[in-house]
């Protein structure tokens, strides 16, 4: 995306890389009642690449340990998501790439917890 922009934490990073992608994805689940196979469509989701980035983008991959504000700005229009910085890697060909995807929330993620009352009845 040629006349894309990109700030992560209030600063620009769109001379950080050559190219960026992104998309905000929505995760289908799955379910089999046993005469068929249903599909439910969950919440969006969001990744960004970034191409052949500098050493400066580079170094914000930290396995999603930070989450940071991206804000992505293409053709007067603007979208921004929390993300993590997750992976970077270099393909057969030799582009360098590095992904982020929408933050999640440890305290808010489906998990289980301990019920006491439960485990006393």
């Amino acid at each position: 995306m040629d006349d894309c922009r990109i700030e992560i934490d209030g600063e620009d990073f769109t001379a950080e890389c050559e190219e960026i992608t992104f998309a905000t994805k929505r995760l289908v689940y799955e379910e089999d009642n046993g005469r068929s196979r249903m599909a439910f469509l969950g919440p969006a989701g969001f990744q960004l690449t970034l191409i052949n980035p500098t050493d400066r983008a580079r170094a914000l991959v930290d396995d999603g340990a930070a989450t940071r504000s991206v804000r992505i700005i293409c053709s007067g229009n603007s979208i921004t998501h929390p993300t993590r910085f997750l992976k970077e890697w270099t393909t057969t060909d030799g582009t360098r790439k590095v992904f982020g995807a929408l933050a999640w929330d440890s305290d808010r993620d489906a998990k289980w917890v301990n019920e006491p009352q439960l485990a006393e009845a």
